[in-house]
This record gives structure tokens, sequence and C-alpha cells, in this order.
């Protein structure tokens, strides 16, 4: 055999070898990203094994990390986040001996920023309840300086870490009302157009009223939508600022998504497009022994869409109070 031939195949089986070798000395570490307030999966987020390597969570909030066989405990790290690991403590585990097993790794605020923000929210409920019962603005000054030294002798929470929550509470809950009354509007309002065609639909083919009852109900309803359709972004990033929470932001975005793009897109703005076709069967544009086929092929049409609606709707209220009531905390 040629010398550089057997030179080839000597590279190669050395090459194999150290991937036999390599393969045997590595397993795989399998983890899943949840959020503590509801347990739901955390997808595309950087997570380090320390002294291991990286990796990034998948929708479900998976992620596979590649670690030395020898290794018993590993300790996994947030890359780039504002969130803080709160069960295993200090992101540290044992590694189970099946590699196919999650393990699981509870995330959300830290214990500080927890309770700098009830710190913060306690004084303006205290400022607030002075105020109700009339005392002047010096008295209320002193006694929330006298709580606030109080809290820096238990806590090792800073005063201008305070102060900024302090001042970040009070513009949520300024700002909270204008986003609950969006969302409970325009749910509303659709929930309103839904009815409206359950019940006065097959009336509107013969009669102006039922008609007109329809048409104020869509009306109605695309003011709602325009409102948030043009507002949505800034309400969007009004929770990120003010509640500096990348999992609550995420959430008010997908509330958005769903009822602009399931909701309106997919199920309403086609059920809307059924008051053309009974204008058209009221006008007389549809003749003779269609009328009767066409009125009805309209009906299942409209009943079908109403019933997938009202399923919807249902997910869009839940959705909606979830969000609210996480906001509100």
């Amino acid at each position: 055999m040629p010398k550089g031939c057997l030179r080839c195949c000597l590279a190669i089986c050395l090459l194999l070898l150290t991937h036999v070798c390599f393969s045997q000395n590595v397993r795989r570490f399998k983890g899943r990203v949840v959020l503590f307030d509801g347990s739901k999966a955390l997808n595309n987020i950087s997570v380090r094994l320390v002294d291991q390597g990286r990796g990034t969570t998948g929708t479900d909030g998976q992620f596979i990390i590649p670690i030395n066989n020898n290794v018993s405990t590993v300790t996994l790290e947030l890359v780039d986040s504002d969130q803080s690991i709160l069960y295993p403590p200090g992101g540290s585990v044992a590694v189970p001996r099946d590699s196919s097993v999650a393990t699981v790794f509870i995330v959300g605020d830290s214990p500080k920023d927890i309770l700098t923000r009830a710190v913060a929210r306690s004084n303006n409920e205290i400022k607030n309840g002075l105020l109700q019962l009339g005392v002047k603005q010096d008295g209320i000054e002193q006694s929330l300086v006298a709580f606030r030294d109080e809290i820096q002798k238990m806590t090792n929470i800073k005063l201008e870490d305070l102060k900024d929550q302090i001042d970040l509470d009070r513009r949520r809950k300024e700002f909270y009302p204008q986003l609950a009354a969006a969302i409970n509007n325009y749910t509303n309002e659709a929930k309103d157009l839904k009815d409206a065609f359950k019940f006065t639909a097959r009336h509107a083919f013969d009669d102006p009223q039922a008609m007109q009852v329809l048409i104020d109900a869509v009306n109605s309803y695309n003011e709602a939508f325009e409102d948030i359709n043009r507002k949505h972004t800034g309400y969007e990033k009004m929770v990120a600022d003010l509640w500096e929470s990348e999992a609550k932001a995420t959430e008010v975005t997908e509330w958005f998504n769903y009822a602009l793009g399931e909701l309106h897109s997919a199920n309403i703005f086609t059920l809307n497009l059924k008051i053309r076709d009974i204008n058209d069967y009221n006008r007389g544009e549809i003749k003779g022994g269609k009328k009767k086929d066409f009125k009805e092929t309209i009906m299942r049409e409209i009943e079908a869409s109403q019933l997938q609606l009202e399923r919807r709707l249902q997910e869009l209220d839940n959705r909606a109070q979830t969000l609210l009531s996480r906001l509100a905390m």
C-alpha cells in the first residue's frame, strides 16, 4: 500500500477513535425553564451551565446542553435576563441518571425586587390613606420618611431603588385603568357583536330594524378594534417599561396578537362580511327560487362562525382576566 494511502487510513482511524472516546465521555443534560407565576414555559431564552456550555430554550421551554459524563451536579444561569432562578436554589441541581428526564427550573423576579415593589406599594398606600384622612403634606412626608428609614434598617433595600419603585408604582396605578378599559371595552364589544349575529341575523333578512341592530353592533365593534389596533404597541411598551418584566410584557403582546389576529382577522372580519350578503338579499339581487337557498347558506355560515367566535371569546376573556390580575399584583 502506498505510504500516502497508509497515512490517510491512519488519520481516519484516529479521528474515529477520538469521536468514540469523546462520545463515551459526554452525555446530554435536558432542562426546562418555566415562569413562577403560572408555570408558563419560556422560549428563546439563552441559558448556560457553568463550566459546561450554553443553550437556548425551545417553544416548550426545554434546552439540551452536552456535559461531561463524570459531572454529578450542574448550575444553570440565565444569560442577559432580568429574571432570577428561584428553584432549585442558586440554579444548582443533581444530574438525573436518565438523560431523557428534563429538570425543571422555575424563574421569576428576585426576592429583593419583589420586596422592593411591595414596600413601594405600601409607601403609596400609606400616602393615599393619609391624604384621605386630611393629613397635611408636611405630616405625610414625615411619616413616609420614617417608614422608609425603618425599611432600610430591616432590609438591604437602597433608598434610591425604593424611590424609583415608588415612582413606578404610582405610574402603574395611573396607567393600569387605561389598559384595563381598552381590553375590557374590546372584549365587551366583541361579545355584543357575537350576540347580535346570534339573535338578530336571521331576522335581518326581512326586517330593517333588525338589520340596523347588526350594523350598529358592527360599527361599535369596529371603533373598539381600531382603538386597540392603533394603540396596542404603545400599551405593550408601557407595560415593559413600568412593570420591568419581560414575562408580563410578553403576555400583553400575546393577548393583543390573539385579539387582533385569531379573533378578528380569522373570525370577526369574515363574520362582518355577511352584512354585505344580507344587504344583497334585501335589495333583491338574489332572484326567484335561489333566495331561500341563499338565505339558508348564509345563515349556516353565520352560525358556524358565531360558534367558533364564542369559543375564542371565552379564551380571550380568560386571558384578559389572568393578565389584568397579574398586572394588578
